[in-house]
């Protein structure tokens, strides 16, 4: 093995020394090598052997080039265009027969254990077919190995330790032997570095366990070749559609399931061993590749916006529990699980992020639970909640109720000697449209106005922060005068800003909130004000202090609010971040950065704040772009405003509409536009007693529990639905194509259910475009079905006909479902398939009821793509 040289960064960006304090907190923390096991030769040798030889083209004319990158699939035999393909049960089996011939090469008692990370390697490779075309890209040779090269060293040297639990038929583990040495590196392996050595698993323990150390399994030695392939691949000027390699990681998840299936039938630990072994290969395989897939996606999104491509989750993957047990202590929990349900954090890895955080907020208590008074010291009306992340209100940052107005003053003002500047009045109404804070006006008594221009510098801040408060109560001078001080630096002649420009009055009030889209599309530079932020030091402007805050802005107050989401998207084309100091950095000069020389784990946190990015041209004045109802839902599921009422105003403004107050009333102006079905199976609240409406969410959130509230309780927050069939919102009601099953109850039998089946046409060429699960009401057992009437049982007090729904997947170059169709997976967490109950009286009006997730113990049956009327 050899060491693979991380190109040297741009002196600009060289790593600062940390402070003691953060030397010590650092000692605390999980250090993330990059990997360590390939040379450049290694690498180049790569290349070498998947490079395009035009000698090899035969008879075939010079122009008629091959597929650089194609994947093979499983379900497939014989090379184009004498393709086969095989039914699920032939693929199965070919996916098993995989996973063990590489069990064999695991096998204890191979003579040739030792070699068991290159045949698996040579067993792997094969799935992939390379012909690179280095001749037609315009980097050299040794340029493209150079990148790849810089790119693989971003990669951790190993992925999130998966759990080792094997339980004989006793139920107990038994330690039979040691593990094989041959399994993991030794002391003198040259890749078997210091910290390549040095325990990081989540159970604190390390080699002493009969000889186990994840961090220093040799299938997590190196990356694959395939991985190496793809580095070269896409580090050449690519015009490749986001999520290029969906099917290579589709098949390595569906390996990884398989050998997760195998794992689980072990009959001994020696064999429950291997097959471990191969599940950590694999899972390393699929956490590489899926680190390189984001950073290719970021590269596009940061210049076109376009959005990644949902990836399959393996059943393998480190649980919630091990990562919860990794988080800091000061990181808010409900702000993590912002981060941890976004799209992008599929690889669940968080390490790097975590350190960087530890490394500032280490040494801190959380700042997000309510506590009761000292002991002795308890009222009645005291309260004790513990931030859980599992409801906004159990949180002490969305509670202001004890946050003094004007507490906050600039970090050169002592505070006691502090006066408050209170607004003109007249100054204010005599302008006309929205109003911002005049510099040249404005004197040390009283602010004074003039309209927002292209020359203002908006103000974007959290306020149980300190800063919040009316213009007539008063805004403290050394706020106004840090803000008069930034706003000339930035070439701007006046500022905008909540606190001196929304007054109490609530005509005016109402007015203001309707102009905040302008405000922020329409100024000069957006500043980004929040209270963790403010404590990054970026003098000097480090590498390091960039990646502080992308890490500490994923999490913070500022980006779990619904109200400065509404204002960062608005102000994106120019947002800057405050800093320690009163120093300002542009957020995507800090994005650009951290994504192009940072470890790619923190590719996720950058994905996760895309929509802070600027993309495409800045609209005109008065212009304000549009954003897709789902996307929009999709940004405030975890994000809730202070005062509750607000939530609809803000859904309408993030959407681009006209300030609304009325959930029904935002629908009703929707009328005709198109929505996807995967979007509305959340388990958000549906509009009451509102007819053609009974399917529309009434707001992007669910609602805020409490403490109480039951964490049995399915909570299902609403996703985007992309490529989900779409339908129409109408002025019926919602009209779109889904998966269902109907069923009725007879009247001589009521306490039996009957599954209509698909009688209009029984030609398999007919079912195979319309029938998914085909033959699945026949192969209910009756615990299914008892399962399923205590489910639907409720409905049929109401209704006549219950339908079962399940969105369909679209078909990528069409409107209509996938052939044959199958359900649409909901992108949240859900172990079994989130089903739509709906009830009808005639079969023709369907009326929404709830979701139900299915448990996978359970049958089900047969459903039929049909287009169904909610209303």
């Amino acid at each position: 093995m050899f060491i693979l040289t991380r190109c040297p960064r741009p002196k600009a960006l060289t790593t600062s020394r940390i402070t003691s304090a953060g030397k010590e907190r650092r000692k605390k923390t999980m250090t993330v090598p990059a990997v360590q096991s390939l040379s450049r030769a290694q690498v180049a040798a790569v290349l070498d052997l998947n490079t395009y030889d035009p000698a090899d083209n035969g008879d075939k004319p010079g122009w008629l080039l091959p597929i650089e990158m194609r994947f093979r699939r499983f379900s497939e035999t014989g090379e184009a265009p004498n393709v086969s393909l095989l039914n699920s049960a032939e693929t199965k089996a070919r996916l098993e027969q995989w996973c063990r011939d590489g069990i064999a090469f695991l096998d204890p008692k191979n003579q040739d254990l030792g070699s068991h990370v290159e045949k698996l390697d040579d067993l792997l490779s094969p799935i992939m077919v390379c012909s690179l075309l280095i001749q037609k890209q315009k980097w050299s040779r040794d340029e493209i190995i150079d990148r790849a090269c810089a790119l693989l060293a971003r990669l951790p040297s190993y992925p999130p330790e998966l759990p080792f639990e094997y339980a004989g038929k006793d139920g107990q583990s038994h330690a039979e032997s040691p593990w094989p040495e041959e399994y993991f590196l030794t002391s003198d392996s040259p890749s078997s570095s210091s910290t390549a050595t040095t325990t990081t698993t989540t159970t604190g323990t390390g080699r002493l366990r009969d000889g186990y150390e994840w961090s220093s399994l040799r299938v997590l030695s190196r990356p694959s070749t395939n991985v190496v392939r793809i580095a070269l691949f896409l580090v050449m000027q690519r015009s490749v559609p986001v999520g290029f390699l969906g099917d290579y990681l589709d098949t390595i998840t569906t390996l990884l399931d398989t050998a997760t299936e195998l794992f689980q039938g072990s009959t001994s630990e020696a064999e429950a061993r291997a097959r471990f072994v191969l599940q950590a290969f694999l899972w390393a395989t699929w956490h590489q590749t899926m680190l390189i897939q984001l950073w290719y996606d970021a590269k596009i999104q940061m210049r076109t916006g376009v959005s990644f491509d949902r990836h399959s989750y393996p059943v393998a993957m480190p649980g919630r529990e091990t990562v919860e047990r990794l988080r800091p202590n000061y990181m808010c929990k409900w702000a993590f699980e912002l981060l941890r349900s976004d799209l992008s954090s599929v690889t669940q890895d968080f390490r790097r992020l975590f350190e960087i955080y530890n490394v500032h907020f280490g040494d801190r208590e959380p700042r997000c639970n309510l506590n009761p008074a000292a002991a002795g010291q308890v009222s009645s009306s005291s309260r004790s909640r513990v931030c859980d992340g599992k409801a906004p209100g159990n949180c002490q940052r969305f509670e202001s109720e004890g946050v003094q107005i004007q507490s906050a003053h600039d970090f050169e003002c002592p505070g006691s000697a502090c006066s408050l500047l209170t607004w003109d009045e007249q100054s204010y109404k005599s302008i006309k449209g929205a109003r911002a804070v005049s510099l040249e006006e404005t004197d040390e008594r009283h602010i004074r106005y003039c309209p927002v221009s292209t020359e203002t510098m908006a103000v974007s801040h959290v306020w149980s922060h300190g800063q919040g408060g009316r213009p007539e109560t008063g805004f403290n001078i050394c706020l106004h005068r840090r803000y008069t001080r930034l706003a000339r630096a930035l070439g701007c002649t006046s500022y905008w800003m909540d606190t001196p420009c929304i007054p109490t009055d609530q005509e005016l009030r109402y007015e203001a909130m309707g102009q905040i889209n302008s405000n922020f599309l329409n100024s000069k530079v957006t500043l980004l004000v929040d209270r963790d932020l403010m404590e990054i030091n970026i003098h000097p402007l480090t590498l390091e202090a960039k990646e502080a805050i992308v890490a500490t802005l994923a999490v913070c107050d500022w980006n779990v609010r619904a109200w400065t989401l509404l204002e960062g998207m608005r102000g994106r084309w120019n947002l800057h971040v405050l800093c320690k100091d009163n120093h300002v950095i542009s957020l995507v000069d800090v994005l650009n950065d951290v994504l192009a020389y940072s470890n790619l784990t923190l590719v996720s946190p950058c994905l996760a704040l895309q929509h802070y990015n600027p993309t495409g041209r800045r609209p005109v004045e008065g212009e304000i772009p549009p954003v897709k109802i789902e996307q929009a839902t999709c940004l405030l599921n975890h994000r809730h405003a202070t005062k509750d009422r607000d939530v609809t105003m803000i859904w309408s403004l993030v959407c681009g509409s006209q300030l609304v107050k009325a959930s029904v009333d935002f629908w009703k102006s929707k009328m005709g536009s198109p929505l996807a079905t995967g979007f509305l199976v959340s388990s958000s609240p549906r509009l009451q007693d509102q007819h053609g409406f009974s399917w529309a969410p009434s707001r992007p959130n669910l609602l805020p529990p409490t403490a109480g509230t039951s964490s049995a309780a399915g909570q299902y927050p609403a996703y985007d639905g992309e490529l989900s069939v779409a339908g129409m919102i109408t002025e019926q009601g919602f009209k779109a194509e889904w998966l269902m099953c109907l069923i009725g109850r007879s009247r001589a039998l009521p306490t039996w259910l009957h599954l209509r089946f698909y009688t209009q046409d029984e030609s398999q060429i007919r079912s195979y475009y319309h029938v998914y699960n085909k033959g699945g009401n026949s192969r209910m057992d009756m615990k299914s079905l008892y399962k399923l009437r205590s489910v639907i049982a409720p409905v049929f007090k109401k209704y006549r006909w219950v339908a079962l729904l399940l969105p369909a997947v679209r078909d990528r170059g069409t409107n209509g479902a996938t052939s044959p169709p199958r359900p649409f997976q909901y992108q949240g967490e859900a172990k079994g398939p989130l089903l739509v109950i709906a009830g009808s009286h005639d079969e023709v009006g369907w009326e929404w009821q709830f979701v139900h997730e299915w448990d996978t113990n359970f049958r089900l049956p047969e459903f039929v793509l049909r287009e169904v009327l909610m209303v």
